[in-house]
């Protein structure tokens, strides 16, 4: 039996190192080879062992919600396509989405079959292990950067040459996906952790995090961050006041003094936000993007046009919408945007367990607000990760009772 443990240990251990490497290499899109590359292939590689370890052999809703989700999604969006090419609306190339979202269809399986095997504690060690092993390959990466070095045998470190930070990424949302939740995570790791040095480093780290953000140029990570910390305190300050069953002149004068800070900070945020609102990654406005992206949903409102990008400065451009929610209205019409809003209700109620994790949660849908995320296999992981760790940690809390 001692011998079993260890060996599980180890074999697990093992794991943790392969899926780091599997998710940071999902960021590095200028190693690939053609649309695949080292991620996709340890991703298979790992779909291949929980089919051999029978972990895939009933799929459930309670332990298989997202895939569920991409298999309907998938369904939805064939209709669309269907009825985009039968009535002749604005057909185009379809196969780089498919093979995008069946890719996603196979991390979503293989996560949620190896992450219900597991204990909170199992997933929170993971979870170190993917914040601390990505901030050292990354943090040295942008070390490089601040050096002047821009590539490493012709693999640069920016994007379009750009003094903008996109370690091996020829689109910098890949990397800013990456690091977007973990300033949460690091305030989730200070919180579980005994150790003050532990705490007082993985502090410190929050800042190296938020200076690599700030160098990716993104408007979008920005705002994401600056959403989800004006959350975070309203839901400490809420907890706390709730807890301590103050008066409602107390909860009163705090609502007044987070009022009096986001006035003082007005300037700074109103930045940040008319950056969001006016640009985007191809240079258009968001508005007139999103405004566009409603037009062609009208197009066929109950399952959309199939796989695709149909907004741009006027409809049927091929420019994406830049909202996630819009995409999957534009690609899978009414049927499909509840589906995908039911999945987003499900994992913030899961999640709301622990309100650092539902934050690092909530800064991936704010940051979906701006740029289509359909496509980003280290959001679907993250996705995955968050909502079983909220799972586990939840079934464990009521296991104690």
């Amino acid at each position: 039996m001692e011998y079993k443990l260890k060996k599980h240990r180890v074999t697990f251990s093992l794991e943790k190192i392969v899926i780091l490497i599997m998710v940071l290499f999902f960021g590095f899109t200028t190693l690939r080879f053609g649309r695949f590359g080292i991620g996709e292939i340890i991703l298979l590689l790992l779909c291949i062992g929980q089919f051999f370890r029978n972990r895939v052999n009933v799929i459930r809703v309670q332990e298989h919600r997202y895939t569920f989700f991409w298999i309907g999604y998938l369904y939805i969006i064939t209709l669309g396509f269907v009825v985009n090419n039968v009535l002749d609306i604005a057909p185009q190339p379809v196969l780089f989405d498919y093979t995008s979202y069946i890719v996603i269809l196979f991390l979503c399986l293989t996560f949620e079959a190896m992450f219900n095997k597991k204990s909170s504690m199992d997933l929170y060690k993971l979870l170190k292990i993917v914040y601390w092993g990505g901030l050292l390959v990354i943090g040295f990466l942008y070390l490089l950067y601040l050096m002047g070095i821009d590539n490493i045998s012709g693999h640069y470190l920016t994007y379009d040459h750009a003094e903008i930070f996109s370690p091996f990424a020829a689109d910098y949302h890949q990397f800013a996906y990456f690091i977007a939740p973990l300033p949460f995570v690091a305030l989730y790791i200070i919180q579980k952790e005994i150790s003050i040095i532990v705490k007082l480093i993985t502090a410190m780290s929050i800042v190296l995090l938020i200076s690599m953000g700030l160098s990716t140029s993104s408007n979008t990570l920005e705002s994401s961050w600056v959403n989800t910390s004006i959350l975070l305190i309203a839901l400490l300050v809420w907890r706390k006041l709730r807890r301590q069953y103050r008066s409602s002149s107390i909860i009163a004068f705090f609502i007044c003094l987070m009022f009096i800070g986001l006035l003082f900070s007005f300037n700074t945020i109103a930045g940040i936000v008319e950056s969001f609102f006016e640009g985007s990654s191809n240079g258009e406005h968001r508005i007139i993007l999103w405004i566009n992206s409603l037009k062609v949903w009208l197009h066929s409102p109950i399952v959309g046009l199939g796989p695709g990008s149909f907004s741009g400065n006027e409809i049927f451009q091929g420019t994406e919408a830049h909202n996630t929610f819009l995409q999957v209205l534009s690609q899978g019409g009414l049927l499909g945007g509840i589906l995908y809003a039911l999945l987003i209700f499900r994992m913030i109620r899961i999640t709301k367990v622990n309100v650092f994790i539902l934050c690092a949660v909530f800064t991936l849908l704010m940051y979906g607000l701006g740029i289509n995320d359909l496509r980003r296999t280290v959001l679907w992981f993250y996705f995955v990760l968050f909502y079983f760790l909220g799972m586990k940690e939840q079934e464990e809390k009521i296991g104690k009772r």
